[in-house]
């Protein structure tokens, strides 16, 4: 999981990466074309833009994606209206407020009405810019036609890319949701089979291991922990769940056997296709294991035993009936002094 989630960080940092690379690129077209036309005042601005879209490089580096997308919205629309008004509408600099305001897609903040917010930030300066493009307040430089011409064509080629690589980000945000859905899923369909605490088989787990032993012969015991109220009134849930969990790592090292938490400190133990001599031997070989096993818990031995009822049966629809039986003889083994097996 962790290597997923430092794969997903590196995926997305990518993608942020190219962003402000795209940026990088247009500002530095822009200082060549303003050294061009000798605009000294448009080449300080873009180069100190560039200067704003490598710092920005840092932030993403250090994952700050939301410092980032946020500054960059701003410095766009702050570009914009520095550009036309330096250049006028008809060099089409306002077409990058379009492509900008269709990144809604990039979205690493807590609430996803932000990038909205921001859409609507750069509608209204292109809805602004084009109200006052025939006023006195813009003097922008004369230049000729096919300029002009050439500067609307650079940005509506920017504009395009903007919006080509918005739909690369969108593509790449749903393989991110798509796989932590698969991951989720995993995990529920581990946490369903697989008994967090123990490592043993749910009851549903259980079930479905059993689909594809259907008449097979089994070895069924039901193994219930003695006294283990007491251990938890004792000593604490703490050290009830360090029993429960060493136990059951006890019973896993079982050879061809499924052990399933039944519920609470009971445990189910399959053994398929044994005779039953071995079958009684391996459970008796189980509970000395466990029996043996030194339990130590802050300094305190503890002892620790289970009662077994152990019959036999084939898997079928009758094998509930069979568990019960198992439960049965297991009380038995209670009643009789615990710390026994009962077949």
């Amino acid at each position: 999981m962790a290597k997923n989630k430092v794969e997903n960080q590196g995926m997305i940092r990518r993608v942020y990466q190219r962003i402000i690379l795209l940026g990088m690129l247009v500002h530095v077209l822009y200082i060549a074309l303003g050294g061009w036309l000798t605009m000294t005042e448009m080449v300080f601005y873009n180069v100190g833009s560039t200067v704003f879209y490598l710092t920005m490089l840092v932030l993403v580096f250090y994952g700050r994606y939301r410092l980032a997308v946020a500054l960059i919205h701003l410095e766009v629309c702050v570009f914009v209206v520095v550009g036309t008004h330096a250049l006028g509408w008809e060099t089409g600099l306002p077409l990058l407020l379009i492509a900008m305001a269709s990144l809604i897609y990039i979205c690493p903040y807590r609430h996803s009405t932000v990038p909205f917010l921001f859409s609507l930030l750069e509608i209204g300066v292109f809805a602004f810019l084009k109200l006052t493009s025939d006023q006195e307040i813009w003097l922008p430089q004369a230049l000729p036609g096919s300029l002009v011409n050439g500067i609307y064509l650079f940005n509506a080629a920017m504009c395009f890319t903007i919006i080509l690589v918005s739909s690369s980000i969108f593509n790449v945000s749903s393989a991110l949701a798509q796989g932590r859905l698969r991951r989720k899923n995993k995990e529920l369909q581990e946490a369903a089979f697989m008994d967090r605490l123990t490592g043993t088989l749910t009851r549903y787990g259980l079930q479905e291991q059993l689909r594809t032993s259907q008449g097979k012969w089994m070895a069924v015991a039901l193994g219930d922990l003695d006294d283990f109220k007491q251990v938890n009134d004792t000593y604490g849930h703490i050290c009830g769940d360090y029993v429960l969990a060493t136990t059951a790592r006890l019973m896993r090292e079982t050879e061809s056997a499924l052990v399933c938490r039944w519920g609470g400190e009971e445990f189910l133990i399959l053994m398929a296709d044994l005779p039953q001599a071995e079958a009684e031997r391996k459970l008796a070989t189980l509970a000395e294991k466990i029996r043996s096993y030194p339990f130590s818990y802050d300094g305190h031995l503890i002892r620790v035993t289970m009662t077994f009822g152990l019959t036999y049966g084939r898997i079928g629809a009758d094998f509930e009936a069979v568990v019960e039986l198992a439960d049965q003889r297991m009380y038995q083994g209670k009643r009789q002094g615990k710390d026994r097996i009962v077949f």
